[in-house]
C-alpha cells in the first residue's frame, strides 16, 4: 500500500557533482555522486554582497517624482451651478527641469483643474499640455517652479527578463513609497489590465515591483536610475502583476503632445492580421513572422503601392516587423506626408512597395489648445468670447449672439461661482448681453468688491450665479 504524504516534497537540486558539493550517497554500482550542490562560503559571502542596494538610487531619481492632483467638479443638488470638488491622486515625473511632466492620461482624464505636489511639498497648478487616450499618456507643465531635478529617460528595448526594477510612487497618497521587484515579462500586448480596453496600443513590460493605487504615471527604474517605463496598471485579480509601459513609447509621444496638444497619427489602410505556425506554413514562409494582410482599403496608401490581401509585410523602412502590431505602431508613429518603403513577402518573391502614408481618418481632431483671439478677459477669472456660427452650432443655438465663457481660471471666483467653458452669459446684472461691448462695461460697472450677478445657460437650463468682484 503507498502512503502519500501531501505536506512533504522532494526536490532534486542537482546530481552533477562539484567541488562546492557537501552531500553524497552510494548509487547501485556503489560510485559515490552528490545528491545536491551548495556554495562554498566564499561563494556565498561574494552572492549576498553582490545584491544592490537602492538608497543612492532612491535619494537621486526621488526628487523627480511627483504626485499629481486632479481636481474634478461635481455637480451638487444645491444651486443650479453648485459644484463640490472630488480629488484624483495619481504619480507624475519631471522629464525637463522647465518643468515638463509625464503623468498617465487617465490620472488627469477629466480633470478641471490639475495640481502637482512636488518632492519640497510645494504645491503648484499645472495645465495639460496634451494627452494621448490611446497609449495613456500626458504631458503637464508646471510653471514658475524654478528649475526642477529631472529623471533621466533610458531604453526599454534593452531590458531583460529577470532584471531588477524599482517603481517610485504615492501608492493611496503615500508620497515617495519605494518598491521594487524584476522584469517578469515583456512585449504584453495581448492583456487589458485594470480594465483598459479600446483601439489602444499596448505593449506592456509586466513587473512584480510592488504597484497599488496612485502608483499610476510614475517611473520604472533600472538599477542605472533611468526610467525605462512608466506604471499604468495591475491586474485585480492577481497579487504581484503589474504593467508599465515601455519608455521609448513614451519619447515617440511626448514630443507630439508638446507640438500639437495631441499625438497626431498616419495610416496605412491595411486591415491585418498575425501570422500563425499554420498560416505560415500554408504561406510557405520559414517563419510565422510578419503582418499578414487581410484587406486593403479603397483609396488608401496601401492601396496606392498594389499591397495585396495574402501579402506579408515584413519590414517597414528597414526595421523589422516581426508581428502584426509591429506594423500598426511603427505606421501609426511614422507621421502623415512621410514616404515609407514596406518590406513584402508574396509568395516566393521579395518585394520592396514605397507609398506615402495619410493621416489617420479614426483619430479624433485636435482639442482646441488656445481660446479664440477675440475674447475678453475680466478679474473675475474667466475669458469670454463672442458667438460665432460653429460656437452656435455647437450649443443649440439659433443665432451667433451673446457672449460664451472659454476660459475659467482655476481658483478664481466664477471657478469657485460653478462657471464652466460653453455657459452662455445672457444677462450682468440687469443688463442683457448681446457682443462683448455689453459685457465689458457691465463688469466694468461693478465696483471691485461689488457683487456680480451673471445670468447663464448651460444645456437649455438658464440660471443665476453670484459672486464678488475681487
Amino acid at each position: 500500500m503507498t502512503r502519500h504524504l501531501g505536506w512533504t516534497s522532494i526536490l532534486l537540486l542537482a546530481v552533477a557533482g562539484g567541488p562546492s558539493a557537501r552531500a553524497e550517497r552510494g548509487d547501485a554500482a556503489g560510485a559515490r555522486e552528490p545528491l545536491w550542490t551548495e556554495l562554498r562560503r566564499s561563494e556565498r559571502a561574494e552572492a549576498i554582497a553582490g545584491l544592490p542596494s537602492l538608497t543612492r538610487l532612491a535619494a537621486t531619481v526621488g526628487p523627480a517624482v511627483v504626485n499629481v492632483l486632479a481636481v474634478q467638479h461635481e455637480a451638487t443638488g444645491a444651486p443650479p451651478f453648485g459644484r463640490a470638488p472630488t480629488r484624483g491622486q495619481g504619480t507624475g515625473f519631471v522629464i525637463h527641469r522647465a518643468g515638463y511632466v509625464v503623468t498617465n492620461h487617465h490620472v488627469i482624464e477629466g480633470a478641471d483643474e490639475i495640481r502637482v505636489r512636488l518632492a519640497d511639498e510645494r504645491e503648484l497648478p499645472a495645465r495639460l499640455v496634451g494627452s494621448d487616450e490611446r497609449t495613456d499618456i500626458a504631458l503637464l507643465k508646471v510653471d514658475g517652479a524654478g528649475d526642477l531635478p529631472v529623471a533621466p529617460l533610458g531604453d526599454s528595448d534593452r531590458i531583460e527578463i529577470g532584471e531588477w526594477v524599482v517603481a517610485i510612487g504615492n501608492p493611496f497618497g503615500l508620497d515617495h513609497t519605494v518598491t521594487v521587484g524584476i522584469v517578469s515579462g515583456k512585449e504584453r500586448r495581448d492583456v487589458r489590465p485594470g480594465g483598459v480596453g479600446g483601439s489602444g496600443f499596448y505593449d506592456f513590460i509586466q513587473t512584480d515591483a510592488s504597484i497599488n493605487v496612485g502608483n499610476s504615471g510614475g517611473p520604472l527604474l533600472d538599477l542605472r536610475g533611468e526610467v525605462i517605463g512608466m506604471n499604468t496598471a495591475i491586474n485585480a485579480s492577481a497579487h504581484g502583476i503589474a504593467f508599465a509601459i515601455p519608455i521609448n513609447m513614451v519619447k515617440a509621444i511626448v514630443p507630439r503632445l508638446r507640438e500639437r496638444g495631441h499625438a497626431a497619427r498616419s495610416w496605412l489602410g491595411a486591415l491585418t492580421q498575425p501570422v500563425t505556425p499554420a498560416l505560415a506554413r500554408a504561406f510557405g514562409l520559414a517563419e510565422p513572422l510578419g503582418a499578414l494582410v487581410a484587406e486593403v482599403l479603397p483609396r488608401s496608401p496601401a492601396e496606392a503601392c498594389g499591397l495585396a490581401p495574402g501579402d506579408v509585410v515584413v519590414a517597414l523602412d528597414g526595421r523589422p516587423v516581426r508581428r502584426s502590431d509591429d506594423l500598426q505602431w511603427q505606421v501609426a508613429i511614422a507621421e502623415a506626408g512621410r514616404r515609407v518603403v514596406l518590406g513584402v513577402r508574396r509568395g516566393s518573391e521579395r518585394l520592396e512597395l514605397a507609398t506615402t502614408l495619410q493621416q489617420d481618418p479614426d483619430e479624433p481632431p485636435p482639442p482646441p489648445r488656445d481660446p479664440p483671439a477675440a475674447l475678453h478677459r475680466s478679474p473675475l477669472g474667466i475669458a469670454v468670447s463672442e458667438v460665432t456660427p460653429p460656437m452656435a452650432r455647437e450649443l443649440g443655438l439659433a443665432e451667433a449672439r451673446g457672449v460664451v465663457v472659454v476660459q475659467v481660471e482655476p481658483g478664481s471666483p466664477a471657478d469657485e461661482a460653478g462657471l464652466e467653458r460653453g455657459d452662455l452669459i445672457l444677462r450682468v446684472g440687469d443688463r442683457p448681453v448681446e457682443q462683448l461691448a455689453d459685457y465689458g462695461s457691465s463688469v466694468r460697472a461693478v465696483p471691485k468688491g461689488g457683487m456680480i450677478r451673471l445670468l447663464a445657460r448651460r444645456k437649455g437650463r438658464s440660471a443665476w450665479t453670484a459672486f464678488e468682484k475681487r
